[in-house]
Parts: structure tokens; C-alpha cells; sequence
């Protein structure tokens, strides 16, 4: 078994994408391996109604012919009216797990103060404690692509610790994967909080490991069995995530492989 747990397919109206279906997806992992992919659909990001692109997936999800298993994970904007009914019913349909876009749906994973109502209101965890009562993780999309390389018209806000620290104290219990983000950067009460919340997952994709110092670093804060593999396709190539893991010789790349899995009651 070798678990991806970031893959996407979809648009992204920022670059033209390469393996930005099932099938491309699919090819990706054949070359190199690859049994499980954790997806959701791209084009949620950026509807109003984000559970038209968890139907798109739904259809594209049976017609798909190849060998890679999709793990699929419906987008959900809790700042949409009916997002709970939504959610509900995508599980039924057999969606593994949710994500949040904070960035792109234009909330905080933080309580908000909304400006018409007197106490704060905490959106996320609305959606963390549904995930709880139906036993389903949830993954949490922190950035998408680097500062240096974004478009102008993308959001320029990533995911800070901070926001993270307040949505996953709040609940212990969901296994949660943050994609894209550097648990170094977290500070030091997130850095706590990830030591006593083993449950919690994170891809290499913003991981500096070139060298055997960056490595023991990042294990000074999280233990190996939270370490998994994300690719953060479809942006073209895997080779990059894969070096992270691969070369630095700190990293158990075996147990790294498989320790997505562990999100999952059926894997």
C-alpha cells in the first residue's frame, strides 16, 4: 500500500494543468506505485455552491476504469447555507472525508465575530464535529501554491498556526491531514498541541529536508507516524514530494508510505 493524500482534479484557473482527471491522476500513480489517492474536486474551491463540484467528482468517480483506488473527499464551505445537508448526503454517497478551503470560501478556521450577530460564530468546527459524529477525517488545504509562483488575481493568504491551534484543540478526536503546510511554522502552541494530537497528518510539499539537519528538525516537532506522502498533484510532477521523502535519510519511507491509512477504519 502507498497512500497519496493530496490529489486534486478539477481546474485551477491560475495554470493549465496536466493530470487534472481521474485517469491522469491514475496514470501518475501507476508510474510510480501508487495504490490510494486521497481526492477532491479543484472546481469546489472556486463555486459558489461547492457541493456542484462534489457531484462532478461523484460522476466522474463511476465512470472510472483504472487501477488506482480514489479516496474520495467532499469540498464543504460551512459559509454556505446548506452545507450540512450537503455533507450529510455526500458521505451517504460515499465520500470518505471532508476538506476545507478556508482561503478560497473566505472564512477563518478561527471563531468570527459576524457583523450580524452578537457572538462569535466558529464555522470550521461545525464541520469538524459533524466529521466526528460520522466518523470521517477531514483535510484541511492551508496554501496551494507557493508566494513566488501565484498569479496576481489568487488569494495571497495561507493558513496560519494560529488558525490551526484554534480549530484543532477544539476537537482531538477527527483525524485531520494539513496538506501544504510546515508544522515548523505552526509556533509553539501549535507545536504543543501536535505532540498530544497524534491523529493529525502532514504532507512534505512545504518541508525543507535537504539535509539531514532540516530532517531531525521537522521530527523534533512531529513523530514519524505523522508523516505521510501528499503529492499536491495535479501540478504536474510527484518527483519533488517524493525526493523530500525518499532521500532524507531520518524519514522511515516505508512506514511514510502507509501511514495515511491510519485516518481510515477501512484501510
Amino acid at each position: 500500500m502507498f497512500v497519496d493524500i493530496s490529489t486534486y482534479v478539477g481546474h485551477w484557473p491560475f495554470r493549465n494543468l496536466k493530470y487534472n482527471t481521474l485517469e491522469g491522476l491514475d496514470k501518475l500513480a501507476q508510474e510510480h506505485d501508487i495504490t490510494h489517492m486521497v481526492v477532491s474536486n479543484l472546481n469546489g474551491f472556486f463555486y459558489k455552491d461547492a457541493n456542484a463540484a462534489n457531484l462532478e467528482l461523484l460522476e466522474e468517480l463511476k465512470n472510472y476504469k483504472g487501477k488506482t483506488e480514489f479516496i474520495p473527499f467532499a469540498i464543504v464551505n460551512p459559509s454556505y447555507v446548506e452545507w450540512e445537508k450537503d455533507a450529510r448526503d455526500m458521505v451517504a454517497a460515499g465520500f470518505k472525508g471532508f476538506e476545507l478551503a478556508p482561503i478560497y470560501h473566505g472564512y477563518s478556521l478561527a471563531p468570527e465575530m459576524l457583523f450580524d450577530e452578537y457572538m462569535p460564530k466558529h464555522r470550521a468546527l461545525q464541520v469538524m464535529n459533524l466529521a466526528e459524529e460520522l466518523g470521517v477525517p477531514v483535510r484541511i488545504c492551508s496554501s496551494f501554491e507557493n508566494f513566488r509562483g501565484r498569479s496576481p488575481r489568487d488569494s495571497y493568504d495561507n493558513v496560519t498556526g494560529d488558525q490551526l491551534y484554534a480549530l484543532l484543540s477544539k476537537n482531538m478526536n477527527v483525524p485531520v491531514f494539513v496538506t501544504s503546510f510546515s508544522p515548523l511554522a505552526g509556533g509553539e502552541k501549535f507545536t504543543a498541541l501536535i505532540k498530544e494530537r497524534k491523529n493529525t497528518y502532514f504532507d512534505p510539499t512545504s518541508f525543507e529536508v535537504f539535509n539531514s539537519k532540516a530532517a531531525e528538525a521537522i521530527l523534533n516537532v512531529i513523530d514519524q507516524d505523522q508523516l505521510c506522502y501528499g503529492s499536491l498533484s495535479p501540478f504536474n510532477y510527484m518527483e519533488p514530494t517524493l525526493l523530500r521523502i525518499a532521500y532524507a535519510p531520518e524519514f522511515d519511507y516505508e512506514a511514510i508510505k502507509t501511514n495515511g491509512a491510519k485516518a481510515f477504519k477501512s484501510l
